[in-house]
């Protein structure tokens, strides 16, 4: 008993480590930017509110990325996102935002299909070879970068994050502290999705 006691409390200790290493590694990538010169911007969806509003974080994401556009990082976006719990399509919230603040329609390639991030990049990685794009930045609240860049890279996309650094899930602390403690366990699952494909 002691011994499986002993074992436990050990485990226990490597587990909280491993999260704290984690959770800091996600968090210092949170608020760097390395946005620079790029083919594309893409810009990964967030949920749609009721009465076709763009959630804050969505909001954000899209307002980071017109930004990005007309500081001439890229000339075109792919905006990423299908339909969630309220109309319309996600991507097409961004859409209607971008085109407001005065990026041309041709600017805008709409992926109004994905529901996921890997879904996201997948899609992207095909529109961008159809084009002959080769790089993009990558737009999303600051949390989510860790991941979406270790998923870019395993598609095959050159890609540079840019962080919403307005998004509620950033500036709130307490939000930050839910969203990165929850991602540090969604980039662990990731991982391990990884770790058993490249195995079996």
């Amino acid at each position: 008993m002691p011994y499986t006691l002993a074992a436990l409390l050990i485990g226990a200790v490597a587990l909280c480590v491993c999260f704290a290493f984690t959770y800091r590694a996600i968090d210092e990538r949170s608020s760097r930017d390395d946005a620079r010169p790029a083919d594309v911007i893409i810009v990964l969806g967030s949920a749609v509110w009721p009465n076709e509003q763009p959630s804050p974080s969505l909001r954000a994401r899209t307002q980071r990325a017109i930004e990005l556009y007309h500081q001439r990082y890229a000339s075109d976006l792919i905006l990423s996102g299908g339909l969630g719990r309220y109309p319309p399509e996600e991507a097409e919230v961004m859409r209607r935002l971008a085109v407001q603040a005065g990026i041309p329609a041709e600017a805008l390639v709409l992926d109004r299909e994905s529901r996921s991030t890997r879904e996201s990049l997948l899609h992207a990685s095909e529109l961008m070879r159809a084009r002959g794009w080769q790089t993009a930045i990558i737009v999303s609240d600051p949390f989510h970068l860790e991941r979406s860049l270790w998923m870019a890279a395993d598609i095959g996309i050159a890609a540079y994050g840019s962080p919403a650094l307005d998004s509620p899930t950033y500036m709130l602390a307490d939000r930050r502290v839910y969203y990165t403690s929850r991602e540090v366990l969604a980039l662990w699952w990731y991982l391990l999705q990884r770790l058993a494909s490249a195995v079996w």
